[in-house]
């Protein structure tokens, strides 16, 4: 009976050894799990801020894009407008030069001109 107690005693002794080197095992696991884990964290960061620095420039880049086509735009409809008013202003002082002449006195508007 003895040597029974004493095997018990002994195999209990080692089931405690077990048990301490895995929960140190589960320690160290857990540890570099964690590291891991902030470094992926980290990363993520990174990258998210790299992705948002490409988005914004993208984004910066076609209103760019877009601004300097309206206003092209823009100016182009500005030229025209201004040849229009031109010719409007020219046929204006035409119309009240032959009322104020006459209406056919076409000879008389060029000297004026």
């Amino acid at each position: 009976m003895e040597k029974v107690w004493e095997e018990l005693k002994r195999i209990e002794a080692q089931a405690e050894e077990i048990r301490a080197e895995a929960l140190e095992s589960s320690k160290q696991i857990t540890k570099v799990a964690e590291q891991s884990a902030d470094k992926l964290i980290a990363n993520s960061k990174i990258y998210a801020e790299e992705d948002s620095t490409e988005e914004r420039k993208s984004a910066i880049d076609e209103a760019n894009r877009n601004r300097a086509r309206k206003l092209k735009k823009s100016q182009s409809d500005n030229e025209k407008l201004r040849k229009q008013a031109e010719n409007r202003m020219e046929k204006a002082s035409n119309d009240i030069i032959r009322t104020v002449l006459g209406e056919n006195n076409d000879d008389a508007i060029s000297e004026i001109r």
